[in-house]
């Protein structure tokens, strides 16, 4: 069902849908047809979203001469990084939507989620890396029956390999991932992660990448520097070698933080509270003071007669 133009012929499909669905038709069987033509209407309207990013990705990686002798402009490459940001923020509207329910977490796993987590954790876009392993450890944190499921799709290998990705984003949200498994004791024969040698490898690499940091560095990465000591604890049961150089905790960190100066909040003060935050004070005269020193006056009910 088209129109002249190549387009979907969406009215065409709305009166269909209404005589279909609308109650006034007796009900009947779809034909073999009927099925294939919707099918084939709901696949041709319907976007592999992280397909699409791949894509997108692939583009910004093109060299901008490559890009301009196939008449890629820029405003062709800002279109798509709105597009791509559309993409991201759908992602953070779907872990809205199952954060403490359950009946949505009961969705997402029917729906295949959980290959569309590994679809975009093998991605080469670290926002989106980000925020599907921010996303995956929540599940894998209130799901525990799902830890499992994350192993047989391989999820935990590919946490390994972001745990040496070049964003400290993605590397502290695939640290965090990878502790949660380490902490399921639920199979009775300790962690579920898989190649520890590999893990081993994975953790002195960055052992020896936070050894060398200066101090801002390590002000900036004190996440990864207790992530990389809990989870080495965790597997081996001793703790790692930042602890031993006093780098997992630095002097000032245990001290609770001062919150910043409230540079705006008087911009967003209710009127009422403003307003009496602008009055001067009351005079003090003899009638005020005496005011004060009486005492209140209490009204109760009269006399019964």
């Amino acid at each position: 069902m088209a129109k002249d133009g190549g387009g979907p012929d969406w009215n065409g499909l709305l009166k269909w849908s209404l005589a279909h669905g609308d109650g006034t038709a007796k009900p009947r069987s779809l034909s073999e047809e009927d099925k294939k033509w919707f099918m084939e209407a709901m696949q041709a309207n319907t976007m592999d979203v992280v397909k699409r990013m791949k894509e997108i990705t692939q583009v910004m990686k093109t060299p901008d001469d490559v890009l301009q002798s196939q008449g890629v402009t820029p405003e062709n490459i800002e279109d798509m990084l709105d597009e791509l940001q559309e993409h991201v923020e759908s992602i953070d509207m779907a872990n809205a939507l199952i954060r403490h329910n359950q009946p949505g977490v009961a969705a997402f796993r029917l729906g295949n989620g959980y290959s569309a987590l590994r679809d975009a954790l093998g991605s080469d876009d670290a926002r989106l890396q980000r925020k599907a392993l921010h996303l995956l450890q929540y599940l894998l944190h209130d799901n525990k029956a799902d830890r499992s499921v994350a192993t047989e799709l391989g999820l935990p290998k590919l946490m390994m390999h972001l745990a040496s990705s070049d964003d400290s984003g993605v590397r502290e949200a695939a640290l965090g991932g990878l502790l949660e498994l380490a902490r399921d004791n639920t199979s009775g024969a300790g962690n579920v992660l898989p190649d520890q040698d590999k893990l081993k490898d994975v953790l002195k690499s960055r052992i020896e990448g936070i050894s060398t940091m200066d101090a801002d560095d390590l002000s900036a990465h004190r996440e990864e520097r207790q992530l990389v000591d809990s989870l080495w604890k965790e597997c081996y049961n001793e703790p790692s070698s930042l602890r031993e150089k006093g780098l997992v905790v630095l002097p000032g960190e245990d001290a609770p933080q001062q919150p910043p100066p409230d540079v705006v909040g008087s911009m967003f003060e209710p009127p009422l509270r403003a307003w009496a935050a602008s009055r001067p004070p009351p005079k003090e005269d003899s009638e005020s003071e005496s005011a004060k020193k009486d005492p209140p006056l209490l009204l109760g009910p009269g006399p019964s007669s």
